[in-house]
């Protein structure tokens, strides 16, 4: 059976630890606190009370648990809790050899019963967990013996190493004992494997992490302390950042005016990630006139994407034509996007020969309000009437899954593989396939493309997916995905912010 099985991880496991490491150590400081300045509070970190972990989450999360994987600088796997997996040939069965010896910090075993048990409570129906959806591929997960783990999927999974990576409320490994011990309680005492510990936490005010006294990786992490403070306010954040009181914030290119002031302050850096994926908008095809591919098309072909990016971010916001970006390895030559075209437009709004009419469904925030303003006066341009609707951000996903919209907006988030996404979004029958469009070529390329190994196939694929996409305009995307920090010069060793998440569980201060 072992010929059967394609091995990874190999040379990465024989560093152990210094897989971790990719700073010289003599670099790197010891002592000190950083202050983080987060977009939102966090409201816990039970899977089954929160559901799904956002980006405020995710930062927290990266210092207090781990993942079995992590991802380097060129996005490929290494080493964290896991130290080697191998795959069957058809990629739906995956074993991960564990590291020994490492302990939660309350003193239990981290091992493969641990990882079985984190899994098969998501997935347990009767926990009625939000966080399921999002390991639905995964039939279960088995522990082999103590360092033995093995994840059986329903489908080939060619990248799972790499999704296994992020700290999210899935791949977070979480104490068993401790969330049995704690109840209700355990979702404000979190309990993981990670560089620090929650040694106090105050709602809505601040998170204090202390270095783990008995982590596994000796001489990390070389903070002694992380505070973590909400500051919804993104002008109040980065007053923060300039006062001292904080050391590292949060932003995005919404901020603009913040992040050029900051690249031009000495005492300032921003911390950049052009990420895979990008800001999209899924239309549904089952509503006239949506209904009509004159008026998808006519719509996406009305969008001046540099007007919007220079309108709504000072021309930071990069436009997107395909669901991939730049910080994919799916790179294509002809990827299908419509041109802007205006003239053309109109002339088949004109074809169409009805009054185009719909609603388009945004936050009820500003930036809402301002990104529903622009898009209604391209619309408008060529004919078409767009009413704006502005729901709260928990309004937003019932909605769209319930296909309660016309056109809403969306985001395919920064992931290292394109097809958990693409195939959730896109396969005939996916309870996510918003723009309830069902097509066999679509689906036959989707199911390739998740099977095949050869990643220069997979290419060609992914961008004939693109192509099928932008021609029928069931989606369209406007902005791809950036990442931003901004921090004190002082601040050193924090990585590629992989989906929007700043990990500081190994960073110090110069």
């Amino acid at each position: 059976m072992a010929s059967k099985f394609r091995l990874f991880g190999l040379v990465c496991a024989t560093l152990g630890a210094t897989a971790l490491s990719v700073v010289p150590a003599a670099a790197q400081k010891q002592g000190g606190t950083l202050t983080v300045g987060l977009e939102l509070d966090i409201p816990g970190f039970d899977p089954l009370k929160v559901g799904v972990f956002d980006t405020a989450a995710n930062i927290a999360a990266a210092l207090i648990f781990e993942t079995l994987t992590g991802l380097d600088d060129d996005g490929k796997p290494f080493p964290k809790l896991a130290l080697s997996w191998s795959s069957s040939e058809d990629y739906k069965t995956w074993t991960f050899k564990l590291r020994p010896d490492v302990k939660f910090s309350d003193g239990s075993p981290f091992n493969a019963q641990a990882v079985a048990w984190n899994y098969a409570r998501q997935k347990d129906p009767k926990n009625n967990c939000r966080c399921a959806f999002y390991v639905a591929n995964i039939v279960s997960v088995e522990a082999k013996d103590d360092l033995t783990v093995v994840y059986h999927m329903t489908d080939p999974a060619v990248s799972l190493p790499a999704q296994l990576a992020r700290p999210s409320q899935n791949s977070s490994m979480q104490s068993p004992t401790a969330i049995q011990a704690k109840g209700d309680d355990y979702n404000r005492n979190p309990v993981g494997t990670g560089p620090f510990v929650v040694k106090s936490w105050t709602a809505g005010d601040r998170m204090v992490l202390e270095r783990n006294p008995n982590y596994w990786d000796k001489g990390r992490p070389y903070l002694d302390r992380v505070v973590l403070r909400p500051l919804p306010d993104s002008q109040s954040r980065f007053a923060s950042l300039k006062s001292g009181e904080t050391d590292l914030v949060w932003a995005d290119e919404f901020e603009a005016d913040n992040i050029m002031r900051a690249k031009k302050d000495p005492a300032l850096q921003v911390l950049s990630y052009a990420g895979s994926g990008a800001a999209v908008n899924a239309i549904n095809t089952k509503v006239p006139p949506l209904d009509d591919i004159r008026v998808r098309q006519a719509l996406v072909m009305a969008i001046d994407r540099k007007k919007l990016s220079q309108a709504l971010t000072n021309g930071l916001a990069r436009p997107a034509s395909n669901p991939y970006g730049d910080g994919s390895w799916v790179k294509c030559k002809d990827d299908g996007g419509l041109p802007e075209d205006p003239k053309k437009a109109a002339e088949l709004i004109k074809e169409y020969g009805k009054p185009v009419s719909f609603k388009m469904l945004f936050t009820a925030t500003p930036r809402g309000r301002a990104n529903g303003q622009l898009l209604q006066q391209f619309w408008k341009n060529i004919g078409a009437n767009m009413e704006i609707e502005q729901v709260d951000q928990a309004t937003f996903p019932p909605r769209a899954f319930q296909r309660k919209f016309d056109i809403i907006g969306w985001r395919i988030v920064d992931f290292p593989d394109p097809d958990v996404q693409m195939y959730a979004n896109f396969h005939t029958g996916s309870p996510v396939a918003l723009a309830n469009y069902s097509d066999p070529e679509l689906d036959k390329l989707l199911e390739h493309a998740r099977v095949t190994p050869d990643q220069a196939t997979r290419i060609e694929d992914y961008c004939a997916i693109s192509r099928i996409i932008n021609h029928q305009a069931i989606w369209f995307w406007t902005f791809q995905n950036t990442y931003y920090a901004v921090a004190k010069a002082k601040v050193k060793g924090v990585p590629k912010m992989y989906g929007g998440a700043i990990d500081v569980s190994g960073a110090w201060l110069e």
